[in-house]
């Protein structure tokens, strides 16, 4: 029966395919790598299409529309019962997450094509997408535990093993960012697993299915560190620092700018486009659905901390002399809006608003892992002709590149919120629902936009457009293999910008429910 769940497949086949690309010469390994990442990115299509066919219901937490559920490890040790079910499954929050990590993955092969040791580098990938995949499909706390564990292996080798020479803090920055990577999401988790097992044993633990946690919520106080406090508010707080470090949130996000600045560009693209959606991700899925109250009574704080990530990122990128730090940073700024959404919809008010800035939120990790993901691919293609990120050295070279010019501008414009263009939709949709439940924060979010406009068109300015360089009168245009991806990019933003209903339709039932569940939990049925 495992073996026929298209979603035991879309696991298998990125490991199948590591498998394949270690066992093979490399001049087949790339193409071997290119198929399992186009197979899985094309499963996660079929489930998306069958899911319309059958009414266009992509169901929620409750009525999930595809899932397995299978016991798996089932033991007693001493006094203490462990049990860990098989159960994966797709609603509408996680299946846009599962086609985008499809979709970046197999871009990332394509992006991928020249490195060295090809052949580990791609099985890395693909082991990497099976850890992230797991990740947004598995509804066993203590299996999504597991998932999120095993993506840090090979995302730490990837950094560790290919990124930046350069020296930093007196070792090759490779060997620091991967270590602080490393450090900083295993800390995290450290507080994640304890918040897991606090909900597992409180609740019989018999199961850590989110279904049953869902509808069997946790409550009472307990005591810690001579203070009474929530139960649900202390275990979400543990839980949510893992899932802050990854989004990231200030003042957990300093290991972003060093991984990003230190890892290949396709480590870059998935890592901001795929991994810091894991938190965001975490924080609806778990935090949002499973601990309500818990974020509810944090969302003030949780508010100011998102303007804090919005104001603090873009205005640290006015600053940036690398283009890649600079993309960096602008994370921080977009993940904080994301914040700001959730934190809006966790709070007291119309239930009309909080929806759309959970909707808004939501749409933004999709956009964000698009935009971004684009923006880092013509960082990559720049950097790989001209061996440098440096913004002041540069100039006029869209005479030289005009392709990627145009392709750098066009993603630039969508990543400060273009009318038209994918981060417009997710912008508007979260500022219009926080700005009646925080007032005064999301106006001051909004104006924090401009600041966005300011160092990307300053960034662009200053390297593609002005007085040409006669140093870059040699520089090639981005060829035919760097510019698949930043055309496949470009068409999921326009598509996402003109048509974003497709989007909302598959997210709204999933936002719908949780949104339902925790109004009930906490002002009561």
């Amino acid at each position: 029966m495992i073996f026929t769940s298209d979603l035991t497949w879309i696991l298998l086949l990125p490991v199948l395919g590591a498998g394949a690309v270690i066992a093979t010469p490399k001049s087949i390994a790339r193409w071997l790598a290119l198929l399992f990442t186009a197979a899985t990115f094309a499963l996660s299509l079929v489930i998306f299409l069958r899911i319309a066919f059958n009414g266009f219901n992509f169901g929620s937490l409750n009525d999930l529309p595809d899932s397995i559920n299978l016991p798996w490890i089932n033991i007693t040790l001493a006094s203490i019962h462990f049990r860990i079910d098989y159960f994966v499954g797709v609603d509408g929050l996680s299946l846009p997450m599962v086609i985008l990590n499809a979709l970046l993955t197999m871009l990332a092969v394509i992006g991928g094509w020249e490195r060295a040791r090809v052949k580990e580098y791609m099985a890395l990938l693909l082991v990497l997408e099976t850890g992230v995949m797991g990740v947004f499909l598995s509804l066993d706390l203590l299996l999504f535990f597991l998932f999120w564990e095993v993506e840090l292996a090979p995302m730490f080798l990837l950094i560790g093993i290919w990124g930046n020479e350069a020296i930093k803090h007196g070792m090759p920055g490779r060997i620091y960012s991967a270590w602080k990577f490393l450090l900083y999401t295993f800390f995290g988790s450290v507080f994640m697993l304890i918040g897991i097992l606090v909900l597992y044993f409180r609740q019989g633990g018999t199961t850590a299915s989110m279904v049953y946690l869902a509808q069997h919520l946790i409550s009472g106080t307990t005591s810690f560190l001579g203070i009474t406090i929530g139960l649900q508010l202390l275990t979400f707080l543990l839980i949510f620092l893992a899932f802050a470090i990854k989004i990231p949130m200030f003042p957990f996000h300093t290991w972003l700018p060093d991984a990003h600045t230190d890892a290949p560009t396709e480590v870059s693209v998935i890592l901001a486009g795929i991994l810091l959606k894991m938190g965001a991700y975490g924080l609806i899925r778990i935090c949002f659905t499973l601990l309500p109250v818990g974020l509810h009574q944090f969302s003030g704080w949780l508010a100011v901390l998102a303007v804090i990530n919005i104001l603090y990122g873009a205005g640290i990128c006015l600053v940036q002399t690398d283009m890649k730090k600079l993309i960096a940073y602008s994370s921080v700024s977009h993940m904080g809006i994301i914040l700001l959404g959730v934190a809006a919809a966790a709070a007291s008010g119309s239930m009309v608003f909080r929806t759309a800035a959970l909707t808004g939120a939501t749409i933004q990790m999709f956009s964000h892992g698009v935009i971004t993901g684009m923006l880092f691919f013509c960082v990559g293609v720049i950097y790989d002709h001209a061996h440098t990120r440096e913004i002041a050295i540069f100039g006029g070279v869209a005479k030289r590149m005009p392709l990627l010019a145009t392709l750098f501008t066009f993603a630039g414009l969508a990543s400060l919120g273009l009318p038209g263009l994918a981060g417009f939709v997710a912008e508007y949709i979260t500022f219009t629902g926080s700005f009646r439940i925080w007032t005064v924060i999301t106006a001051v979010s909004v104006l924090t936009m401009i600041l966005t406009a300011s160092y990307l068109l300053w960034m662009l300015k200053r390297v593609f457009y002005g007085p040409f360089n006669i140093k870059w009168n040699w520089l090639p245009d981005a060829n035919v293999r760097e510019a698949i991806p930043l055309l496949v990019l470009a068409a999921f933003i326009v598509f996402v910008g003109v048509y974003p209903a497709i989007l909302v339709n598959v997210i709204t039932p999933s936002l719908a429910h949780i949104l339902h569940v925790a109004t009930t939990a906490v002002v009561g049925p």
